[in-house]
């Protein structure tokens, strides 16, 4: 049996700073049930000020056609009783994974941990069957949690397997890698700069301790998105006592030097932990040095958590802050995705200040 190997979880691999800072994670940890949900309320507060073009945001409770499940959806009873979990950097209690009779994943918790963002994501990308992401069954609240019911795929974390693949496996998978994503970036944008459904953005550069607009968005605009960041900063350093120096240098430069980028979908978390790929067995690969082995396929591509409306380098720029820089997945990301080299350089000097 090839098992999922992929947690749905905020993040994994060591890299805690990938979805909140280090204040923001403190704060919602303390935070009672009504006030985690804010971001949740948030999202559908602003609903009303943006036409989405792209995606119809269903009532919670939802529930897919009973004819494209692949069998009864698990009960409550069934998912707290699983045994095949997924590990996270979380706490069982913020967030927890499971699989279901290796038919369902669930993903199950409290905001911000678990987000209704993720399941829109899917609802969405539904339209465009060539991505190969998870399908949403079901998706709904028990109390302060939120649950999402998705599809199972099977795979291999491309993590996993990535270093001992042969130079040629590695060209096809990060080929069929730019084809879901050229087909991801064609999906029609509503124009601005938000999550799936037009509320704040999820990336870690725009949450804050308390919901403000001005710093989570929506943004109409290219501008705002980039002073949204300059303005986070500020915001750290003044409530810290310090100079803002490095936020008065972002404040003058970043709505020039990042502009003139169009909105597009994006996966904003786009890693090989994230990416199942399985092997053909049977199906030689033709001038393989290793003529027992299968062509390499990429069955999914998961965790659509942070996804929305970004700009253009946006992609390739959130992937390039966090690279480690130990091996060729660098080079070969920019096969996957156009680099965006010098949005990408500035947003590296923006992780330095927002995450440090």
């Amino acid at each position: 049996m090839v098992l999922v190997l992929k947690a749905f979880c905020c993040g994994g691999g060591g890299q805690v700073l990938r979805t909140l800072s280090n204040s923001f994670l403190k704060f919602a940890a303390s935070v009672q049930p009504s006030a985690s949900e804010a971001w949740s309320d948030l999202d559908h507060a602003r609903l009303d000020t943006i036409t989405m073009a792209a995606v119809t945001v269903p009532t919670l409770p939802f529930f897919c056609d009973p004819g494209e499940l692949p069998g009864p959806l698990p009960s409550l009873d069934e998912i707290v009783a699983a045994d095949q979990t997924f590990p996270g950097i979380s706490d069982d209690r913020y967030q927890r994974v499971a699989v279901v009779r290796e038919k369902f994943v669930v993903k199950y918790g409290v905001s911000p941990w678990v987000s209704e963002n993720e399941g829109h994501a899917l609802l969405l990308l539904a339209k465009y069957p060539s991505v190969p992401a998870p399908r949403l069954y079901a998706m709904y609240r028990e109390g302060n949690r939120l649950f999402l019911i998705m599809e199972f795929k099977e795979g291999t974390q491309l993590s996993t397997v990535w270093d001992s693949l042969p130079e040629h496996n590695k060209l096809d998978i990060t080929g069929q890698l730019r084809d879901i994503f050229t087909q991801v970036r064609q999906i029609p944008s509503p124009g601005v700069f938000s999550n799936v459904t037009g509320g704040p953005l999820r990336h870690r550069f725009f949450m804050s301790m308390e919901p403000t607009p001005q710093l989570n968005g929506p943004f109409q605009d290219e501008r705002d998105f980039s002073m949204a960041m300059a303005r986070r900063s500020r915001s750290n350093w003044e409530s810290n006592g310090y100079k803002p120096w490095t936020s008065e240098f972002l404040e003058r430069h970043l709505p020039t030097a990042l502009a003139g980028h169009p909105s597009v979908f994006t996966h904003d978390d786009l890693q090989r932990k994230n990416v199942l790929v399985s092997q053909d067995v049977g199906s030689a690969d033709s001038g393989s040095p290793d003529e027992s082995g299968g062509k390499w396929r990429v069955t999914a591509v998961l965790d659509w958590e942070d996804a929305g409306w970004y700009p253009s380098y946006w992609e390739y720029a959130a992937a390039f802050i966090d690279f480690v820089w130990n091996d060729d997945w660098p080079e070969k990301f920019e096969r996957i995705v156009d680099p965006w080299p010098l949005e990408a350089g500035l947003l590296r000097f923006v992780r330095q200040d927002l995450d440090y």
